[in-house]
């Protein structure tokens, strides 16, 4: 187990997550039930985890992959394992246990949880004790509960492992309660983090099947959002349904229809559940489709740039405007979208042919990922997933094994949009340059051999567009003759004496004429309007509260008192002298520091210098 992977499993297991604290080293973290109390200590350089054993820290360190702790010497209820050798399994078994029995602060938690299992040569007396009474059974003992839940009540097996005693009692209980209905004219609220069955008194569990007979039957009411969850699980689980493709309709209908009253991480729960479900019972194509429709459409975007050559100029730039800013508004684009498409296409396609690694270093990187199916819900794996893979499209395929999911997928960069706008600047820079157009860029840094292939993708695209522009004409020479006999008879039937006598005049030999100094208007190639040389006039005119502006912070002026007297917002005026400018300059002149305040980049200030002599 990797260290993500270990952090996430605490964090949708438990809620928690990794903490640095001021008393301990900077490389470890704690991982904690309260602000005092440490339940396990990760060393992020070392791989190492030490874990809060009470009681068996001593009968851990023996078993292999466990050894006394480092992290927290002389501390006889610790035991420590390398979290990259320990079998996953054996290491939930471990922090659930080390969870438990500090949230429930060590009272009669082992007697509860554990069976000890004396060796052959051990004698051992027995003696009948009293089995304490738990607080449902008192409850049961003190007031009277409708019988259905009464039984399941009584069913709760405190004999189940740890690691599945929660997900196993929910399921067999709520398959006990599964239509149940009640009437109940009371409610009782229920906070509770990972709520089930088992942690609601009698007024809590007649609250909530209430509630949930309502639901059922069409009438919906915000209830705690515990009950909400609990609800969750059920289907889930499978509980109350015919099969798993109700149970994904009903998931999707609360999600859809009342899961918003509930705040967004209970749809952003709701979200990947969607998804867990359809692996894990193997639903069909429609509704794999669905539930991963946002996955489908990022997966479908990077498989376009991966492979050019089979979509269009319009499809491929559709996707670079979804994933960054500049292409949008380049000014080139905006005159000839089509045409100004068509290069993109080019240059991408020799980018991708000559230095394909580039991808990954401008998009997208594909990475190993591991999940737990339906991480952070009480789940019981009562059965094993309907397949051991599921193909979701051609850049994501998952593979299941025992509790987890695997996939190679695609991240995006954390920096994606700057560096596409970053390599849009350049093809815009030498564009210009190639095809004399505008006002020249300043160049961004960038790979030399990225530059390179601007080029030679520019160079692809005037072939392309030459080859295209040329006539086509296809003439079959075997009827040409008889198409001239034919329309010469044609052209005489319809002469008079007189015309006739007229064209054999006009029929004599003429001078030679030189056919290279003939006209040749009609066959010049007309020039696309991107190529067309358009740098006079080229300078963007700025209104006088912009040139105010953009001068003040040339200048060092203050500028507040101005903007105020003329009813002026500074952040709307920045965006508009930006935008202004895009086109000459080929990015933003003016940013905010981390005072709110408007600054020139200094990169630019010649430029917008020499732009505001040219404007006078």
């Amino acid at each position: 187990m990797d260290q993500r992977t270990l952090k996430e499993l605490v964090y949708h297991k438990y809620g928690l997550n990794f903490q640095t604290d001021a008393n301990h080293q900077q490389d470890l973290q704690l991982l904690m039930v309260d602000e005092k109390t440490p339940f396990a200590i990760l060393s992020n350089s070392r791989s190492l985890l030490d874990v809060k054993c009470p009681k068996f820290a001593s009968l851990i360190q023996n078993l292999p992959a466990f050894q006394s702790p480092q992290l927290v010497p002389d501390d006889q209820e610790w035991v420590e394992t390398d979290f990259r050798q320990i079998n996953d399994h054996d290491l939930e078994n471990v922090l659930d246990y080390a969870f438990k029995a500090t949230a429930n602060g060590n009272h009669n938690f082992v007697a509860q949880q554990l069976i000890y299992l004396p060796g052959d040569d051990t004698e051992t007396d027995y003696h009948s004790q009293k089995i304490p009474i738990n607080r449902q059974q008192q409850q049961l003992k003190n007031r009277h509960v409708p019988e259905p839940l009464q039984k399941m009540m009584e069913s709760y097996d405190y004999t189940i492992l740890p690691v599945d005693e929660q997900g196993v009692n929910f399921y067999r209980q709520g398959q006990m309660v599964a239509d149940y209905e009640d009437h109940y004219d009371q409610i009782y609220e229920l906070k509770r983090y990972y709520p089930d069955y088992h942690a609601m008194n009698v007024h809590q569990l007649r609250t909530y099947f209430t509630w949930r007979t309502q639901l059922r039957h069409g009438d919906f009411t915000v209830s705690s959002t515990s009950y909400a969850y609990v609800y969750i699980y059920e289907l889930l689980n499978n509980i109350g349904v015919q099969g798993p493709t109700e149970g994904y309709d009903k998931l999707l209908e609360f999600s859809q229809r009342y899961a918003d009253n509930y705040g967004q991480r209970m749809q952003d729960y709701i979200h990947q559940w969607l998804q867990d479900y359809v692996l894990y019972y193997g639903l069909d194509r429609q509704r794999a489709n669905q539930a991963f429709a946002d996955k489908l459409e990022t997966d479908r975007d990077y498989h376009i740039l991966l492979h050019p050559g089979d979509y269009s100029e319009e499809e491929i730039t559709k996707v670079f405007i979804n994933h960054c800013s500049y292409l949008e508004k380049c000014r080139l684009y905006k005159k000839a979208p089509e045409e100004w498409s068509k290069v993109v296409k080019a240059v991408w396609q020799r980018l991708i042919d000559e230095q394909p690694q580039m991808f990954n270093q401008m998009v997208a990187t594909k990475a190993f990922s591991t999940k737990y199916f339906f991480a952070g819900a009480v789940f019981s794996f009562h059965q094993l997933p309907k397949a051991h893979e599921y193909p979701i499209d051609s850049e994501r395929q998952y593979q299941f094994k025992d509790r987890k999911y695997y996939c190679k997928v695609w991240y995006p960069l954390k920096d994606q949009s700057k560096r596409l706008n970053t390599f849009f600047h350049e093809l815009d820079r030498i564009a210009r340059e190639e095809f004399h157009l505008g006002h020249p860029l300043r160049p961004r840094a960038i790979d030399e051999q990225v530059l390179e292939i601007i080029k030679m993708g520019l160079q692809d695209y005037q072939r392309e567009r030459e080859e295209a522009q040329r006539v086509k004409i296809n003439i079959n020479m075997g009827d040409l003759d008889q198409i001239r006999a034919d329309a010469s008879v044609t052209r005489d039937s319809l002469l008079t004496d007189e015309e006739k006598e007229e064209d054999i005049e006009t029929s004599a030999p003429q001078p030679n004429v030189d056919p290279t100094t003939s006209d040749k208007s009609d066959h010049h190639d007309e020039p696309l309007p991107e190529q067309q040389d358009d740098s006079s006039g080229d300078e963007p005119a700025l209104d006088p509260d912009q040139r105010f502006l953009i001068t003040a912070l040339l200048n060092g002026q203050p500028y507040e008192d101005y903007c105020k007297q003329h009813h002026i917002m500074v952040s709307i005026l920045v965006d508009a002298i930006n935008d202004q400018l895009f086109d000459w300059i080929g990015d933003s002149v003016i940013e905010f520091d981390d005072q709110d305040q408007p600054q020139i980049v200094e990169d630019y200030r010649p430029d917008i210098q020499e732009l505001l002599k040219e404007d006078k």
